[in-house]
C-alpha cells in the first residue's frame, strides 16, 4: 500500500472495516447510521467517500432497489497499518 493510505487513515476508518468487513451485504446507511454515534451525518458520508477514494471499498447498486448501494469491501484487516 501507499504512504498515501497510511496518512489518509483515521480512527473512523478502522471502526467501519472491523464492524462491516466480514459481512456479506452491506448498506451504506448501516454505516452512516453506524458512524452517526461517532460524527456527524456529513462527516460519516465523508468519511465512507474517503474509504471509497482509498479503494478500501466499493460501492454497487442493489438488484432489488435501484436507489440503494451496497458496499463491497475490497481491504478486510486494516491491522498491517496500526
Amino acid at each position: 500500500m501507499t504512504t498515501k493510505l497510511k496518512k489518509a487513515l483515521n480512527i473512523h476508518h478502522f471502526r467501519v472495516v472491523n464492524r462491516f468487513a466480514h459481512l456479506k451485504e452491506i448498506k451504506i446507511s448501516d454505516i452512516e447510521r453506524f458512524l452517526a454515534s461517532y460524527v456527524s451525518m456529513p462527516t460519516a458520508r465523508k468519511i465512507i467517500h474517503q474509504l471509497n477514494d482509498l479503494d478500501i471499498i466499493s460501492f454497487e447498486q442493489n438488484t432489488i432497489d435501484k436507489r440503494v448501494k451496497n458496499v463491497r469491501f475490497l481491504i478486510t484487516n486494516l491491522d498491517e497499518f496500526m
